[in-house]
């Protein structure tokens, strides 16, 4: 048996600490620290033979957590490029959406401004104070409290993941901001007469698509001709090529019909729908904010046409349902953020309540002098 001196046990050190001064001690050769954070129990190896590297190494440890710019020896070597990396891959690896690639390789919207504040940081220094002074510098920088908060989002998710591959162990508050309502912007069929009016001509169709379908813009311009049944009159979109991913049916009207028909003539052996020039449409925000202006539409997105699609199809008494999976809208919550109501809305709901009420009222009067004279019947005759 091996006495408690034995060099390769753990033997206790030479002067007792106080109480959250941390402890040393050896095990064979090498001593190793041991601390608090968080009331959590915390060793690490000093990786040498010698006391004082390990002193050295016990008090850098107790002041890092004492500025809470550690949780653990193997987090405080995690860097925001790391984690950072891990969220690409992640989004690479899962085919999601949101990865973009740009010149100096894949992206996502919202990471660079990340980049600017928290390159080179560790990852345990971005604490909750961090993330608020990367938010304040935002708002100065001008950027709206919903762009913010996609790329604490981003950020948010960047943690998870590092707790999930066991990089860190805890993770900051990620506090975030009040965003404005949601944009409730759609177009009355004389605005869009005036605004198709108003587009260039290769354009005209791809409004009459989002005007009619309630298709992202995305979901037209990546439109192929494969996925267009003139014999049934709809378009097919194939599973990936949505926003969710799924398969989703779309009918089409006798304009958008006839419209496409036109586009088939002018391009018979393309590839895309919508094309210009021998080319695929990829932008067209100069084109589009010109003819907003000069139909008296400033500030129209393309995405109102998506509102004013599924604004559409409910009152033409298209069931909920129904006008969801042909806008593919997957939770009734967001649905419901595109059913816009409008002033002419509601002075329709006020007509039919005054019908409604009419009606009501007449049968009421007509009961009442029912049974007056049913009244006036049982009296009895007065003698004179």
């Amino acid at each position: 048996m091996k006495s408690a001196l034995d060099p390769q046990t753990e033997t206790q050190p030479r002067s007792r600490r106080g109480r959250g001064e941390g402890r040393i001690w050896r095990i064979g050769r090498i001593w190793w620290v041991q601390y608090y954070v968080h009331s959590r129990q915390i060793r690490e190896s000093s990786r040498s033979d010698r006391r004082p590297v390990a002193e050295r190494l016990l008090r850098r440890r107790l002041g890092e957590a004492a500025a809470g710019i550690v949780a653990f020896p193997q987090s405080a070597r995690v860097t925001f490029g790391q984690i950072r990396d891990a969220l690409l891959a992640d989004y690479a690896a899962n085919k999601r959406k949101g990865l973009r690639q740009g010149k100096n390789g894949p992206y996502l919207c919202g990471v660079p401004e990340l980049d600017r504040s928290f390159e080179g940081c560790r990852a345990v220094a971005i604490t909750t104070d961090a993330i608020r002074a990367f938010t304040q510098k935002r708002q100065a920088d001008g950027a709206a409290n919903g762009t913010i908060n996609r790329s604490i989002a981003l950020l948010r998710r960047m943690f998870r993941l590092a707790v999930q591959d066991g990089k860190l162990r805890d993770i900051p508050h990620f506090p975030m901001l009040k965003e404005a309502p949601p944009r409730k912007g759609f177009l009355e069929c004389n605005d869009f007469q005036k605004l198709r009016e108003e587009l260039p001509e290769y354009l005209r169709s791809i409004a009459t698509m989002g005007y009619y379908t309630g298709m992202r813009l995305g979901e037209i311009l990546g439109l192929r001709w494969k996925n267009v049944n003139f014999l049934d009159a709809e378009v097919r979109l194939d599973a990936g090529s949505t926003k969710n991913d799924e398969p989703r049916t779309i009918p089409l009207t006798g304009e958008l019909l006839e419209m496409l028909t036109m586009e088939r003539q002018k391009n018979p052996e393309a590839k895309f729908v919508f094309m210009h020039n021998g080319e695929k449409i990829q932008s067209f925000r100069k084109a589009w904010d010109s003819a907003c202006q000069r139909a008296s539409l400033n500030g129209l997105l393309f995405h109102d046409l998506r509102r004013t699609g599924v604004r559409n199809l409910v009152r033409a008494g298209v069931p909920e349902r129904v006008a969801m999976a042909i806008s593919g809208h997957k939770t009734r919550a967001v649905f419901e953020r595109y059913n816009i109501v409008s002033g002419r809305d509601l002075k329709d709901a006020t007509r039919k309540l005054e019908t409604y009420l009419a009606v009501q009222n007449g049968a009421r009067t007509g009961q009442i002098a029912s049974l007056r004279v049913r009244d006036l019947k049982r009296r009895p005759a007065v003698m004179n």
